[in-house]
């Protein structure tokens, strides 16, 4: 009693206490109640015997029942017999005593009751029981209400979608169904029954009803009509009674609900309801309409558009009724101008119909079905142009760029598979002939201007079905490109903007057949131009840009032409556009630069475009930052930017120079001009303060790296000054991972010159003796600065795969501590700062086995290959044990490859080894002793009991069998034929997947 006396006290606070301390308190109180033993019999005993409270009514009744139903879904399995038989009677007993409500509350002792059944494992035919229960019940003409609801929620304790019963097997839960659906006969009667009761009250037999419809609609989902001959379900009498059900409004939605789940289950009740198609839309549909009951029309919609999807070919076949099911779906559709969740839900009804008609193997059948609906598809077409058009009322809600609302946005998104099927059956010259017959040049309106807008949006959305159609007339938007150009239009201006993005993207889309000469491509750059200065619009158009000059290679045949290109690359730095909208306009004018024959002209071009640049790199160097960031840091920012910019375009243009590669007549070609005049100013910036901006660091290395990659052997010269700066900045300015990335760059291109070697020897010293690098002694350190570690890795990875074998015996205690570092960071969390330190030392390992194994070494291949053995001396141990803890974390499945290939490769050279004098320090024994070492150093915690002892004798084997199969790669120039490789992946990858939780730390000692 006292108990009952402290939960009724900790409901009361939690439910009406105005401290919220007091409500934390008294939760808290109750889930310890709730998961404890007394909790069975207290709450069973408030919810049979307790009376409710004056004040708060059945609050602590309700609490009851929620404790019993979740402790029987968690712990219902393990009761005893004797209590549950006790216990499901005490439940049938508040079922009885609340049949007539609370709801709520009947509704929770119901869902407990259900799951206690589903749970009585001892029983062979539990719902045999409980139903003999309810007929008790029955008899004595009471109750109904409880049992309505038990019957209501028995079938859902085995639907698919309730998780709730994931701790009963699929077995039980299977076994359960079975048995309630051999009571479907009696379930079915007792619906029926209780559907016919004559009720005074309108109001109650309506809530009847309602509660009959639930019961049929879990019935339904639980299959309780596959359970009785299918001819007889179109005249069974509940079908009747949903169908009285529609025209109440109160028992509407669960009417539409029970025929929504008959459709889908049952290939006969489509055929039945496309039968009372004329029914459907003369008594439920059109005075829907009228009424303007938008909840009625979206019901409908939704069971019209079931009905398609379900038996599309009964539509197909092109009958009175499936016409009206068309009709009635186009109304739904085109219902309401400010309502497109109604007409969304209609989209995949005219999908799947054609869909299915031009999936037709009959050539005859296809060929009248496609007649029979092209009209319809046509109506549908003009339907969708207004229901997808910027109405007045969506254009109100144009945000201050003009985008379009999200729901207007969001159907459009949906529309597009439509209106691609719709063009694909129409045909492309039929689609696009009705697409163009509209008020293009009319543009007087914001009627005119939605109208044109949409079509637009319907061209670029189909452009993928109409780019492969030859000789199509897209003459009407060169019209509407010119007018939009030339005539003053009097209508919002947010939703002109919308239309000059739209007819961007339909340039874009289109270029090629629009500008099919080249009188038209002025206009049309003309008119990007003009778009790019439109936020809304400016990324459109910079893509349409680059698409036209990719695709109309004529472009730089014409002077005007390319004289309108440069004059947009001019005014770039007035245009306000976003980087990534700025990257494609230079891209654009690159690829026509890149088809210039004419070396004179292309001179002349590009000092014409890059003069602009120039200028603001040099006002950016004539400013002293630290007097500028105190006078005025706006106006440096801005100069800043500007100049990050500059530096840019003048990359880009270069990449798209260097792609050309054409040879040049005189000794200066234009990449050479351009290089003479950028790189004084490009020396100037990297010796300057202002590098310590990253945005200008990675505008220059980036912009650099195109110059070297362009201008190939013309770099030479400078290529010693250029390391020296980069190695400078990297270590006094900024440690930024974009100095070594360019370094890299270098080194790619020149890194096979052996008179070069010792540039790349002092490079590598200076990134390595670098202070954030000698700093990164632990997996923690590296996470801090993944990007770095991954261009230092980088690097060094280079260095091993392009220089001299000389060269790199010359950096020999450099490439010992890189390799070091390696065995340290290829355990990082980040994904790519590990994987390229596992690269890396794949790398060095794969040129130390090449060259020892190479029918006769040079001098300068036996020293890297004795490099290689002394670094496998010193850093064997520390190498297995970089691997294992890389193999330990969520990242590690994205390692097994490469951490295998280390292990085999480690493998295969302490194989080497055992013919050599190094057989004492680098035998099998040694490797044997490194991974017996690192394995029984690994904390208790990562590894499982006994999983010490399994591991080492597995792995050894694997790594014997992998190090053979090295040896057979490497002859068979890396085509990997024997099993034994793969056995060594298998073990890590099972190692991997098992240890993918354990998040390790790995500190350099």
């Amino acid at each position: 009693m006292e108990i009952r006396m402290h939960v009724a006290q900790a409901v009361q606070v939690l439910n009406h206490d105005s401290l919220s301390s007091n409500r934390v308190a008294a939760n808290q109180w109750l889930v310890q109640f709730q998961n404890s033993d007394a909790a069975w019999e207290v709450a069973t005993n408030i919810l049979t015997s307790d009376p409710p409270h004056p004040l708060y009514g059945y609050e602590l009744h309700l609490f009851a029942a929620q404790v019993l139903k979740r402790k029987i879904q968690n712990e219902g399995m393990a009761l005893q017999a004797e209590y549950r038989s006790a216990l499901q009677a005490a439940l049938l007993v508040a079922a009885k005593k609340y049949s007539a409500g609370p709801p709520q509350l009947l509704t929770q002792i119901c869902l407990a009751l259900s799951a206690l059944v589903l749970r009585a494992v001892e029983l062979k035919k539990p719902v045999e029981q409980i139903f003999g229960s309810l007929s008790e019940t029955q008899v004595h003409g009471m109750y109904s209400h409880a049992i309505l609801e038990l019957l209501t929620v028995l079938p859902e304790e085995v639907i698919e979608e309730n998780v709730v019963n994931v701790l009963v097997d699929s077995d039980r839960r299977w076994h359960f169904r079975q048995e309630l659906l051999s009571h479907v006969d009696i379930v079915l009667d007792f619906l029926l029954h209780q559907a016919k009761v004559e009720i005074a009250l309108k109001s109650e037999m309506h809530e009847k009803h309602r509660k009959v419809l639930r019961g049929l609609l879990s019935w339904v989902r639980v299959g309780c009509f596959l359970e009785i001959p299918q001819s007889s379900l179109p005249s069974h009498p509940l079908l009747g009674f949903v169908f009285d059900s529609l025209l109440v409004p109160i028992l509407f939605d669960l009417a539409i609900e029970v025929l929504i789940e008959l459709v889908n289950r049952h290939e006969v009740l489509p055929q039945t309801l496309l039968l009372r198609m004329e029914w459907f839309e003369e008594a439920l549909l059109l005075p829907a309409i009228d009424l303007k009951n938008d909840h009625a029309v979206g019901g409908l919609a939704c069971l019209f558009s079931e009905i398609g999807q379900s038996a599309p070919m009964l539509i197909a076949a092109g009958s009175r009724e499936a016409f009206i099911l068309t009709d009635a779906v186009l109304r739904c559709l085109t219902y309401s101008k400010h309502d497109l969740e109604i007409a969304d839900s209609t989209l995949n009804f005219w999908c799947t119909i054609i869909e299915f008609i031009l999936g037709l193997n009959n050539k005859g059948e296809k060929e009248e079905a496609v007649s029979a609906f092209i009209p319809v598809f046509t109506v549908l077409l003009d339907a969708l142009f207004c229901k997808a058009m910027v109405s007045d009322y969506s254009a109100q809600e144009l945000d201050g760029t003009g985008h379009l609302p999200d729901d207007l946005l969001g159907f459009r998104r949906n529309l597009e598979e439509l209106l691609t099927n719709i063009c694909c059956f129409l045909g492309p010259r039929e689609f696009l002939m009705k697409v163009l017959n509209g008020p293009w040049t009319t543009l007087d309106s914001e009627l005119s201007l939605a109208m044109v807008e949409v079509r637009l949006f319907t061209l670029n959305t189909v452009a993928v079905v109409l780019e492969n159609e030859q000789h199509l007339d897209f003459s009407i938007i060169l019209q509407l490109i010119t007018a939009m150009r030339t005539t003053h239009i009097d209508v919002s201006s947010k939703l002109l903007h919308l239309v000059h993005k739209s007819a961007a993207e339909v340039v874009g889309s289109f270029s090629k057949l629009l500008c099919s000469s080249t009188t038209v491509v002025l206009p049309v750059l003309s008119f990007l131009a003009s778009g790019m200065q439109i936020p809304i619009a400016a990324s459109s158009s910079a893509i349409a840009l680059r698409k036209l000059c990719e695709e109309v290679p004529f472009l730089a045949d014409d002077e005007s032409n390319l004289k309108g290109l440069l004059w947009i690359g001019q005014g770039l730095h007035d245009m306000g556009l976003t980087l990534n909208e700025e990257a494609d306009v230079v891209s654009a004018i690159g690829t026509v630069l890149a088809l210039i024959s004419n070396e004179e002209l292309l001179n002349v071009s590009l000092n014409q475009l890059l003069e602009p640049s120039y200028k603001a790199i040099e006002a950016l160097l004539k400013l002293d930052i630290d007097d500028s960031m105190k006078q005025n840091p706006a106006v440096y920012s801005a100069t800043l930017e500007a100049a990050v910019r500059a530096v840019t375009r003048l990359g880009l243009i270069l990449r798209h120079l260097s792609v050309a590669n054409k040879p040049y007549k005189s000794s200066e070609s234009p990449i050479l001009n351009v290089l003479c005049l950028f790189w004084p100013m490009l020396e100037n910036l990297l010796a300057s303060h202002h590098m310590k901006h990253s945005s200008l660091a990675a505008a220059v290395c980036r912009s650099l790296s195109f110059i070297i990659q362009a201008s190939g052997q013309q770099f030479l010269p400078l290529l010693s000054e250029v390391m020296v700066a980069l190695c400078r900045n990297f270590t006094s300015v900024q440690a930024s991972e974009y100095f070594i990335r360019t370094a890299t760059v270098c080194l790619e291109e020149f890194g096979d010159k052996e008179e070069l070697g010792s540039i790349f020897i002092r490079t590598l010293n200076s990134f390595t003796e670098a202070e954030i690098i000698l700093s990164m002694n632990s997996s923690y350190a590296c996470d801090q600065d993944p990007d770095i570690v991954e261009a230092y890795m980088g690097f060094t990875s280079m260095f091993i795969s392009c220089c001299p074998k000389n060269v790199i015996a010359a950096a020999a205690s450099l490439v010992e501590i890189s390799f070091k570092k390696a065995t340290i960071w290829c355990t990082a969390m980040h994904r790519g700062a590990g994987l390229s330190a596992l690269s890396y030392m794949m790398c060095l390992l794969e040129a130390g086995t090449s060259c020892l194994l190479a029918p006769i070494a040079a001098t300068q291949e036996l020293s890297v290959g004795d490099l290689c053995l002394r670094i496998c001396v010193e850093c064997g141990e520390s190498a297995i044990c970089g691997v294992i803890y890389a193999l330990l974390g969520v990242s590690a499945m994205t390692r097994v490859h490469k951490a295998a290939t280390v292990l085999q490769q480690l493998a295969a050279i302490c194989h080497l080894s055992e013919n050599t004098n190094w057989k004492l320090k680098l035998g099998w024994r040694a490797l044997q002793a490194w991974l017996t070492n690192v394995v029984h150093a690994l904390p208790s915690e990562y590894l499982r009991p006994g999983e010490a002892e399994q591991l080492i004798p597995s792995w050894l084997k694997a790594m014997e069998s992998a190090s053979s199969d090295y040896f057979h790669k490497i002859a068979s120039s890396g085509d990997l034929k024997a099993d034994c490789g793969r056995s060594l992946k298998r073990v890590v990858r099972e190692f991997a997947d098992s240890h993918r939780h354990t998040a390790p730390s790995f500190t350099f000692m």
